[in-house]
């Protein structure tokens, strides 16, 4: 078996996927096909929320106005090159692989979605946000939306390959020993 024998497309488009992963090697991931660089949107709103009880208020604006891409609109808007071979790579993916790496997504966009509705309604019904109204809420949805995008950078960094155990992992399995 070779090492590209387990990437995550579709049979039929191995050889044209192995081009194209030639052309695009610093933008996509070559064991899952997919680029790194999508998470990227979603680090965003992670450091938004984590951050939010200390930059309060100048960030409230700019969290309530993030918005989320799908992996095409990233790479369409993207001013990065190769971004057209990205799209083209994502649609060759096995179509269980891509649909477990955007089920993955949802979650993260569920998440977050969530922590703009409930900032944008404190904000709302409050003056002005303080850190303390806010904060307990920030690190509990900001550690959740951490374990999903850890989930998702499994997906982009390892494909069908078992992912190393995470440090966590290991400190949680240790201790339960």
């Amino acid at each position: 078996m070779t090492a590209h024998s387990k990437l995550p497309v579709a049979s039929c488009h191995l050889m044209e996927t192995l081009d194209l992963l030639k052309q695009a090697s610093n933008l996509v991931n070559p064991s899952s096909g997919i680029a790194n660089d999508f998470l990227n949107q979603y680090n965003e709103v992670l450091l938004l929320v984590e951050n939010l009880p200390v930059l309060l208020p100048e960030m409230v604006d700019e969290l309530l106005a993030w918005k989320r891409k799908s992996y095409e609109e990233y790479f369409t808007t993207s001013p990065l090159p190769g971004g057209d071979i990205a799209i083209k790579i994502y649609g060759m993916l096995d179509a269980g692989f891509k649909n477990r790496f955007e089920t993955q997504i949802a979650k993260i966009n569920k998440v977050a979605d969530k922590a703009i509705e409930v900032i944008g309604e404190r904000n709302r019904l409050s003056q002005e946000l303080t850190a303390e109204e806010v904060e307990t809420f920030c690190k509990q949805i900001s550690k959740t939306m951490r374990e999903e995008m850890e989930s998702a950078a499994r997906l982009v960094n390892y494909g069908l390959a078992l992912a190393p155990e995470t440090s966590q992992a290991l400190a949680d399995r240790l201790m339960q020993a």
